[in-house]
């Protein structure tokens, strides 16, 4: 399971926001947002790195080239731009929720909610910040009871105390299922990814996650381990699940339908398309997919079981299909506010989709 946030942080309008740019730079700036809508962010961040040698304190430029750095697998590159795109203009709330999110990917929770507390300060009142604030701020408290241990490209935060062996199990299995998905995908993500490990009473607590979800990705790879030991074939399944969705967020942060997201990771932890399909005839009830873009938080168990079994059918289709570049496909939908419009560009038809759950 996915959880959505800050989804509108990246809205191109902000563009707007800043005074106007030099002619040139001007062209640079809208050829570097067209790119990103096209999934081409290598060619975006040329873009935008001809305008800033030319505007080199322009927030918009520097916010455009820490967009095409990130989708670019490059937190590192994003992350100093971001920061003297805040300098130059402390309110431009964009930069401030892409950077306070990458802070927390990263577990440096303290940075990050410093960089929201400013946003705040120049945006008060706004509910995105606010919430996404109370966040950061509970877990750090609860960070205060976890010890952490790096295993390779993993670092896994336990409650209590450590556990080395299922330490060791855990990051065994995510690097089996993070060559796997970076195959299909086409990138192999470079940030290290952070793993908490809870109780179940303790998961439920700290996310507030629906009864019906079995982990937890909101930045943080989240799963409740009582009784791993005793179900080794579902701790892999659920680690591979969510590791799919931090995969996929470190390729395209904001814009993926929660479809997508959930039919991607189903794939990979194994769910059988077939059982999904003979659930959906057997049940009877469709939900369009244009009503699964957005999350599935609210739904009911019943409604969670469509919204899952129609994810997983629709992704299937679109992996038959050769032609589909999912790294360009991912890019592009990270820098599009429309995401039925920009599958469509690749060929992927809703209707189409929605036809192959009756098959």
């Amino acid at each position: 399971m996915r959880l959505q946030v800050a989804s509108g942080m990246f809205c191109l309008c902000v563009m707007a926001a800043t005074p106007a740019l030099a002619q040139s730079a001007a062209e640079s700036n809208a050829a570097g947002w067209k790119l990103l809508e096209q999934g081409d962010a290598g060619q975006a961040a040329k873009a935008f790195a001809g305008a800033l040698a030319q505007r080199p304190d322009e927030p918009v430029l520097l916010f455009g080239a820490a967009m095409a750095a990130q989708l670019q697998g490059q937190p590192a590159a994003a992350k100093p731009r971001l920061v003297h795109a805040l300098e130059v203009n402390p309110g431009f709330t964009p930069a401030s929720q892409l950077l306070g999110e990458l802070l927390y990917r990263e577990g440096d929770l303290d940075r990050a909610i410093a960089v929201y507390e400013a946003a705040l300060r120049y945006r008060p009142g706004n509910p995105e910040l606010a919430a996404r604030l109370e966040t950061f701020r509970g877990e750090a408290a609860v960070h205060s009871t976890l010890i952490e241990r790096r295993e390779d490209r993993f670092r896994v935060l336990f409650q209590g105390r450590t556990d080395g062996p299922l330490a060791a199990q855990a990051t065994g299995l995510l690097t089996k299922a993070f060559w796997r998905v970076g195959r299909m995908l086409g990138a192999y993500p470079s940030d290290p990814v952070l793993v908490m490990l809870y109780t179940d009473k303790q998961f439920r607590d700290i996310t507030r996650a629906p009864e019906w979800s079995g982990g937890l990705y909101d930045g943080k790879i989240r799963v409740p381990v009582a009784g791993a030991s005793r179900s080794p074939q579902l701790f892999e399944r659920v680690l591979t699940h969510e590791l799919t969705h931090a995969m996929v967020s470190a390729l395209a942060p904001r814009g993926v339908p929660s479809w997508m997201h959930e039919g991607l990771a189903q794939y990979f932890d194994g769910s059988s398309v077939d059982d999904a399909r003979r659930r959906l005839r057997a049940h009877g009830r469709r939900i369009p997919l244009d009503q699964l873009d957005g999350s599935f938080d609210d739904l009911t168990t019943a409604g969670a079981v469509v919204a899952y079994d129609e994810s997983l059918v629709a992704v299937r289709a679109i992996l038959e299909r050769r032609d589909i570049s999912w790294t360009q496909l991912l890019y592009a939908l990270a820098a599009s506010e429309r995401p039925r419009e920009t599958l469509a560009g690749f060929g992927i038809d809703y209707a189409e989709l929605e036809a192959s759950f009756a098959k």
